[in-house]
């Protein structure tokens, strides 16, 4: 019994020491496990590490697209810029255009007025229905009319220099062979009957006018003239006639009542004679 004793005594003393060396062993296995996941454990503190490299990383290139966008805005008000200039450079040009209308309306030097001459018997006593600034195309007429083209016109001036717009220009005269369309004629039977022999023109505002008629012909002692007759607001304020430089006789005609009618073209490449002949009112009638 005290055999057996002993050996239980010594196999659990073996168990005891096995057991102990085990438990030792294991110690250290576990110490060296945490050492060995050690970086295991460290890891996260890696990846945060790693994330907060990469942090700023990222917010360095959302800080430079800022910029670039800063950089892409800043040019925008050059372009602007240059437009806004280049606009600016077209007001002078249109200014200078409307220039002239504005030199037009000032007055001229007045020296002189057109002198007045009688009315003359031959006034019409019936006006024509075609009473227009053009006495070849005549409502009415069946065949061309005879006779050279004349053209003129000019600018009529009140006393004080300025140009008047709206003042009527009456002119009557004879066909082209010296004959009067009214009844004291005694010609006017035989007169060309596609001819208008009468034609008013109204002033623009510049004061202009123009004629589109026939050079008149003549008739025994006159030279060739056509009579001229100024109303301004209805009243008439001048009467005289346009004679033709180049005449021989001009009976008393002045030079500011010549018309220096020069061979040329109208407009549809047609052969006319043409002119120019303004017209000074001595009158309180002005314009301005």
């Amino acid at each position: 019994m005290t055999k057996i004793n002993g050996r239980i005594i010594g196999a659990l003393f073996l168990i005891l020491s096995l057991l102990a060396a085990c438990g030792g062993t294991t110690l250290d296995t576990v110490q060296d496990t945490a050492v060995v996941n050690t970086p295991a454990s460290e890891a996260p503190t890696t990846v945060v590490v790693t994330s907060t490299e990469v942090a700023p990383a990222e917010s360095a290139d959302s800080t430079e697209e800022p910029a670039a966008v800063e950089e892409k805005t800043a040019e925008v008000p050059e372009t602007v810029t240059h437009d806004t200039e280049a606009t600016t450079a077209l007001e002078p040009t249109d200014t200078a255009v409307a220039t002239p209308e504005v030199a037009a309306a000032e007055p001229v030097k007045v020296e002189f007025f057109t002198p007045a001459q009688q009315e003359g018997p031959y006034y019409p006593v019936e006006k024509p229905a075609d009473r227009d600034n053009d006495l070849v195309s005549f409502e009415g007429a069946s065949a061309p009319h005879v006779g050279e083209i004349l053209e003129f016109g000019g600018t009529v001036y009140g006393a004080d220099g300025y140009a008047i717009e709206g003042a009527v220009i009456e002119i009557w005269q004879t066909d082209a062979s010296g004959v009067y369309q009214h009844p004291n004629d005694p010609g006017t039977a035989n007169r060309d009957r596609n001819f208008q022999f009468y034609g008013e023109a109204q002033t623009d505002a510049q004061g202009r006018y123009h004629f589109r008629t026939i050079m008149p012909g003549l008739y025994e002692p006159r030279p060739r003239h056509i009579h001229v007759r100024v109303l301004v607001d209805g009243r008439e304020v001048l009467t005289t006639q346009f004679y033709f430089a180049g005449e021989l006789a001009l009976q008393g005609a002045d030079a500011l009542m010549l018309i220096d009618a020069q061979p040329g073209e109208d407009e549809m490449g047609n052969p006319v004679l043409s002119g120019t002949r303004d017209i000074f009112l001595n009158s309180a009638a002005t314009g301005g």
